[in-house]
């Protein structure tokens, strides 16, 4: 079997209609025997918010680098904060607020999953699917991220295993997230729907799917990764 990934962001309305540009970043790194998808969302709130998203997913790139597939989480969260500084530079971190979330795999199916603040990573979990953030723990991370928290508890983490083909998983900012009302349902549609598409039509498709979002007067900006066996 083998893995597959598609990934779009699109601007939000209210930022196209105020002349801003899209805050949300969205990254996929593969290797030989591993990959990583990040996907982050600057506060907009924040004078350098996009920046920060930014520099929070390259930041988890030169992390794993740094940090064994074993790591615990609490080593592998240090590690992406202290390079989000490093990449910031003279920017001060509460200017630059992002949120972050991460999966992090191996080519034999085992997976590690990082989030920080809002939106959604959703993973396969028995016969359906799960949500990383549960409602228990959802509002708490409505106001967090790089830049705010420095609590290891404020993440939350979880490692599975896919080994069955069409299983996957999705990571999404809050502007899909909060619109979606059947999540366990979201990630079978979304393969079936992108499994036969190339690279760049599939990011085409989604782009045009996002920009379309039917929720009325949505406004915030729309990104989403998905990656999964086949």
């Amino acid at each position: 079997m083998a893995w597959f990934h598609h990934a779009a962001s699109v601007c939000g309305p209210g930022h196209i209609q105020d002349g801003l540009p899209n805050q949300d970043a969205v990254l996929i790194r593969r290797w030989r025997y591993s990959w990583l998808v990040v996907v982050s969302d600057g506060m907009g709130s924040r004078p350098r918010a996009k920046e920060g998203a930014y520099h929070a997913c390259r930041a988890a790139v030169e992390a794993v680098r740094q940090c064994s597939f074993g790591c615990s989480d609490k080593t592998l969260i240090e590690m992406l904060y202290r390079c989000w500084l490093q990449r910031l530079g003279t920017v001060l971190p509460n200017d630059a607020v992002a949120t972050v979330l991460i999966a992090w795999g191996h080519v034999d199916g085992r997976i590690r999953l990082l989030q920080l603040g809002d939106g959604a990573v959703l993973y396969p979990l028995g016969t359906g699917y799960a949500e990383l953030a549960s409602e228990g723990n959802r509002f708490s991370n409505e106001t967090t991220g790089l830049g705010i928290s420095r609590r290891y508890s404020d993440w939350q983490c979880h490692q599975l295993v896919i080994t069955e083909p069409g299983q996957g998983v999705a990571l999404m900012t809050d502007g899909i997230s909060d619109d979606l009302e059947q999540l366990e349902a979201f990630v079978p549609w979304l393969i079936t729907q992108l499994h036969h598409k190339g690279q760049r039509y599939s990011r085409r498709w989604l782009c045009r799917a996002l920009g379309a979002w039917p929720t009325p007067g949505h406004s915030d900006d729309k990104t989403l990764a998905l990656i999964y066996r086949m």
